[in-house]
């Protein structure tokens, strides 16, 4: 063979190998992709799902802890902000067999979305509800984002003004200037939307994001 067939072969050998790797590249790339999305469809799926069957159970209160509570308002609804959420429920007592009234805030910080249950610690406390902590409950969410509606399903929308309502409710917070719903509104709330946008990245892949929604009847309003 001359030079110039050999190298002719050399350059048919390596266009012919630099396709088969550029095909197997996009197969990888696009295999990793669709598990990727399976991935943050199936997380995201079952935050959601946990979200509403208990924003569904709000106002059911064992331990009637809305007579009394500590800060206001004294409503299912504790705190409703476009990004947080808090609310009265109950989770049942594995020691006792009976239901036990919580209060508990879905709110996102970062791409982290937290969960936190507080105790009732009965009335003469300041701080009646207490004793949670800040649970992560789902990474790599971008958007956790609620949307209230009265019973005429007008929406309920946050205004900015100057309060010591937080999310969840602190009796020794100062007042600052926060985007969230009135007591008066809390009070009128009967369903809340629910838009949950999650991403995953992976390498060198493009990032997949995967958004779900959700609608909530408020069964103990």
């Amino acid at each position: 063979m001359t030079l110039v067939e050999t190298l002719i072969g050399v350059l048919i050998f390596s266009s012919v190998i630099g396709g088969v790797y550029m095909l197997y590249s996009t197969m990888q790339n696009t295999m990793h992709r669709g598990e990727l999305q399976s991935d943050i469809q199936q997380h995201g799926r079952g935050a959601l799902a946990q979200m509403i069957r208990e924003i569904r159970t709000a106002g059911y209160d064992p331990q009637n802890t809305l007579q009394t509570v500590i800060p206001q308002p004294r409503a299912p609804i504790r705190a409703a902000m476009p990004g947080c959420l808090s609310f009265v429920t109950f989770r049942r007592n594995a020691d006792t067999g009976l239901d036990e009234s919580k209060q508990v805030t879905y709110k996102l910080t970062g791409t982290v979305l937290q969960r936190r249950e507080d105790s009732w610690n009965k009335p003469g406390k300041a701080d009646q509800f207490s004793g949670g902590s800040d649970d992560d409950f789902a990474l790599f969410v971008e958007v956790l984002a609620f949307t209230y509606y009265a019973a005429d399903n007008a929406i309920l929308t946050p205004t900015s003004f100057s309060s010591t309502q937080q999310c969840p409710p602190d009796p020794n917070a100062s007042a600052e200037v926060r985007q969230q719903l009135t007591f008066d509104q809390m009070r009128q709330i009967q369903r809340v939307g629910i838009t949950l946008k999650t991403k995953g990245t992976q390498g060198s892949i493009q990032a997949v994001f995967f958004t779900l929604k959700g609608d909530v009847y408020l069964r103990n309003l």
